[in-house]
């Protein structure tokens, strides 16, 4: 056959093939690969029933450490309830009208003043009050005065 530089027909030759040999396992190697395959599955499933176990065991110490953590913080907040309610007891005492005048008769020796004590003193409409720096005069109206007096002091 003859060759030219153009054309290279070599490549579309078919060329003979040649019988391939396989070599056949026999039973007893064919038993240790299954062997070994099975050992290797059973310690993979074991690893992972392993890390399983050890995971189970560490959230449920967890979440008895976080329980415990709520307990503890259930107990803080009820006592602080407790003092909050205590103290807004003592506030409410210490502030109030009945303690202000308990505190006033007994320990000030003050009294209440009773209906026959109390005097009415009638003003003119309309008086005036000189002041001594620039001795001018100014108008002033005393019930308005009086009457405002009353107004803030409840009567």
């Amino acid at each position: 056959m003859a060759t030219s530089a153009a054309y290279d027909l070599r490549k579309f030759e078919t060329v003979p093939s040649t019988p391939r040999i396989r070599v056949v396992k026999t039973g007893k190697e064919l038993r240790a690969r299954a062997d070994r395959q099975f050992v290797i599955q059973l310690v993979l499933l074991a690893v992972v029933v392993v890390v399983l176990a050890v995971y189970t065991v560490y959230s449920s110490m967890m979440l008895t450490k976080t329980k415990a953590l709520i307990e503890r913080k259930s107990n803080e907040l009820v006592e602080i309830q407790s003092e909050n309610a205590y103290l807004d007891y003592q506030i409410e005492n210490v502030v109030s009208t009945r303690a202000v005048e308990e505190y006033a008769e007994n320990e000030l020796g003050l009294i209440k003043f009773s209906s026959a004590q109390i005097e009415y003193v009638n003003l003119e409409n309309s008086n005036m009050i000189v002041t001594e720096e620039n001795d001018s005069v100014a108008d002033f109206d005393m019930t308005t005065f009086l009457s405002t007096i009353m107004a803030i002091f409840g009567n």
